[in-house]
């Protein structure tokens, strides 16, 4: 049950009897009801003081086994509500008391075990979501009935036990300290600071501090409360400077034995992990523009199932993808992988055609030409590398020998990742267990470079940069690297995380930037998965690195070079995170978080983008993508909402040219010789659509004379239109009567006397002669 004691007489209670036990408890804004949750999977809204029945139930807003919490936001018809999913993910639910048949927003946390705890400001709307065991502290806004993301905050430290939040008026009010959070973990308590950048830091800023709810005065006091009255929070301001006004003059007014001096506020020094990002004008300093990014899956009826990929032996990606197939290894003997076709979705058949590679044993790696749609390169645990041509054709009906162009021999042991050059036509980068990295020509299908030398141990994945002249490795001895693969030296090297698992790295170049910058991906000492962004000139220090969460699957990292947005899809997650690489003032780059998608189905076990050029740039459309689960493979999209006026006009704020996917920069005689060759871009702007930029903005602009005279001008007529219309009237009026004179005059025909003259006489001067009023 849910009790409410009155602590000034103790035998003054309230019982409200639950089902089950409660598992949390919440008070409405102006405290008339209470918000309870049940293990009963029963979210219910109670009068207290009339415990029999319940106001409002809420019936399983989340399917999942854990308990569940709920709680009011603040002075709102909505509540939170949060639990677990059937497939045991994290949620958030934000439900509408006025209606509640279904929720106005569902957010998914990842598959972490740890229960969240929320914490709600009432008077900034900020919900800040801290999960037992996690790190990170997820940050929202509450505006127009639903929640923004504003951060994605990673304080570092240990694992949180349990958090609270400091009082409004222990907060450093004149330094924009919006929040604090206590974290508790196993051996300290650590306090998290949010602040908001301003420049003047001496001066109050009222947008960020309203009138707030931390009055020391109380509203009511218990005996009215339990006569049934109700009343709001009496608010005060947070304004230092009144409230020292406020202050001098009660001292003023009090006698002098009961004035005292108040004790200095204790300040000792904590982390000061400042936020600065947000969803509205208070918090939007440093805020990415892709921050609204939605992600979209497609219905049951557009996606690819009964798939059988092979996954027993895959470290990375199962999937590979362009603009007209998609394909993945496939259970069976003979290596054989499946090639499909974009747009035949549905039903995939147990006999469907494939792909027999000739390959001994099963593939391990694939991967398509970024020049060619219709070569597809494979690898096997059989040490070797195949190169096919594929058709729409042989997709339908099934391909073997005959669409293979050629084989690469050389490694020693299996291939695990393939990468076609970016710029040259006729590179590819191959790498195995036997750690080694090898570049090939595969017009004439013979090793060009050898990296064998620098690895001891295996290597996790390899990455071209954007001019295609370093490659970047990282390997299960916790190192990355960065080679020249030309003069096979190289030319950085260092330890890139803490924990116990090898980088995974990633370039993230763009056209314009001037310089680029190596990800890496690996797990902090507790076992976090984290990123961190370096200087390819040195990686003495990481130029940031953030906490991402506490799952145990392979991060696959996925950079759109057009927007600058990062990508992470987990192997065994159905949430896609996703940052936009953004460079800042003095030079240094950040991730700046900006939301997480959730895919329904199945956990992911691979992911493919989808070339930037099939993306709608009328829908502002940032991404596609394919991803696979264990027995279907779902396309999504990720879109930038954007006025409804604004999507007549490309959006070259943001889209930038892309590579050109037809025109080679280099050929590969050349690229061996050193040159870079000259990358050849386009737009992928259609040729009927004016940039946004150019558009013209036309505001009126008159002076106060022209919109006075204006302004009387439509009185004026008004008042004119008043005036005939009320003419009209009164001419239908006379007409009527004139011609329907006993109407008029509310005279009566009587029953029967249709014949009869009745029209009225009238009194007048005429029929008073003759006569005088003396007689």
């Amino acid at each position: 049950q849910a009790s409410v004691l009155d602590m000034e007489a103790s035998n003054a209670t309230l019982a409200v009897a639950h089902p089950d036990a409660v598992t949390s408890f919440s008070w409405s804004y102006d405290g008339s009801t209470i918000l309870t949750a049940c293990k009963d999977k029963k979210v219910r809204v109670h009068d207290p003081r009339q415990p029999d029945t319940a106001v409002t139930t809420l019936d399983a807003p989340h399917k999942g086994s854990k308990p569940m919490q709920a709680l009011y936001l603040g002075n709102s018809s909505s509540i939170l509500t949060i639990g677990n999913s059937m497939m045991r993910e994290r949620e958030v639910g934000l439900w509408d008391l006025r209606n509640l048949a279904n929720p106005l927003q569902r957010e998914r946390m990842g598959t972490s075990n740890g229960l969240l705890t929320p914490l709600f400001d009432v008077d900034s709307s900020l919900l800040f979501l801290a999960g037992k065991g996690d790190s990170n502290i997820r940050i929202y806004e509450l505006a127009s009935n639903k929640l923004h993301p504003v951060n994605n905050l990673s304080p570092g430290g240990l694992a949180q036990r349990s958090v609270c939040m400091v009082p409004k008026r222990g907060l450093d009010i004149m330094g924009c300290e919006v929040a604090r959070v206590l974290k508790l973990t196993d051996n300290s308590i650590q306090a998290v600071s949010f602040k908001v950048p301003r420049r003047e830091k001496h001066k109050f800023c009222e947008d960020l501090f309203p009138p707030s709810t931390c009055s020391f005065e109380a509203a009511m006091d218990s005996g009215a409360y339990f006569g049934g009255k109700d009343a709001t929070p009496l608010l005060s301001s947070l304004d230092p400077t009144a409230a020292a006004k406020v202050k001098e003059v009660d001292e003023q007014k009090m006698p002098a034995e009961t004035k005292a001096v108040d004790p200095a506020p204790d300040r000792t020094s904590s982390v000061d992990s400042s936020s600065t990002a947000g969803s509205t004008s208070r918090f939007n300093n440093g805020a990415s523009k892709f921050r609204h990014v939605n992600g979209k899956g497609v219905p049951a009826s557009g996606r690819y199932f009964n798939l059988n990929p092979n996954i027993s032996t895959m470290d990375g990606s199962l999937l590979t993808a362009n603009e007209t197939f998609f394909a993945m290894p496939w259970k069976g003997g003979g290596g054989q992988v499946y090639v499909g076709t974009h747009g035949k979705t549905g039903k995939v058949e147990p006999n469907c055609p494939l792909l027999n590679t000739g390959h001994t044993k099963a593939v391990t790696a694939l991967s398509f030409s970024r020049f060619d749609t219709d070569i597809l390169a494979t690898g096997s645990d059989d040490c070797n590398i195949r190169i096919f041509g594929v058709t729409e054709e042989g997709a339908a009906s099934g391909m073997g020998e005959g669409q293979l162009i050629g084989e690469l021999k050389g490694h020693r042991n299996g291939i695990r990742t393939l990468d076609f050059h970016p710029t040259c036509r006729d590179l590819l980068m191959t790498s195995g267990l036997d750690t080694s990295v090898k570049i090939w020509d595969i017009q004439n299908f013979k090793e060009i470079v050898d990296v064998g030398s620098h690895h001891p141990d295996n290597i996790n994945n390899c990455s071209w940069n954007y001019a295609g002249n370093l490659i970047a490795t990282g390997s299960r001895d916790k190192m990355m690297r960065v080679i020249d693969p030309r003069s096979n030296t190289v030319v950085h090297g260092g330890k890139a995380h803490a924990g116990a698992r090898g980088p995974r790295v990633c370039f993230c170049g763009r056209k314009g930037e001037g310089e680029e910058v190596l990800l890496s991906l690996g797990a902090s000492v507790s076992g976090e998965r984290e990123l961190s962004l370096w200087d390819v000139r040195s990686f003495e220090k990481p130029l940031c690195t953030k906490r991402i969460d506490n799952g145990n699957g392979v991060l696959f990292p996925i950079f759109e070079e057009s927007t600058g947005m990062l990508y992470l899809a987990g192997r065994g997650d159905r949430n896609v995170k996703y940052y936009e690489i953004l460079k800042a003032e003095g030079g240094s780059f950040d991730a700046l978080y900006c939301h997480e998608f959730g895919f329904d189905g199945d956990p992911l076990i691979g992911i493919s983008p989808l070339p930037q050029k099939t993306v709608s740039v009328a829908s502002v459309e940032v991404l596609k993508v394919l991803r696979l689960s264990s027995s279907e493979a779902q396309p999504a999209t990720f879109t930038l909402p954007r006025n409804v006026e604004l999507k007549e006009y490309f959006q070259d704020d943001v889209y930038r040219e892309i590579r050109s996917c037809t025109t080679p920069a280099v050929s590969v005689s050349d690229w061996i010789e050193g040159s870079d060759g000259s990358i050849a871009y386009e737009s992928l702007r259609p040729a009927s659509m004016p940039l946004l930029s150019s558009r013209v903005v036309t505001r009126a602009t008159r002076s106060k004379t022209e919109a006075f005279r204006r302004e009387i001008d439509e009185r004026e007529k008004e008042d004119k239109q008043k005036n005939d219309t009320f003419a009209k009237m009164q001419q239908m009026a006379i007409t009527h009567e004139k011609y329907n004179p006993n109407k008029s005059s509310g005279q009566v025909i009587p029953k029967g006397k249709a014949g009869v003259d009745c029209t009225p006489i009238y009194d007048s001067d005429d029929s008073d002669a003759g006569w005088s009023d003396s007689d």
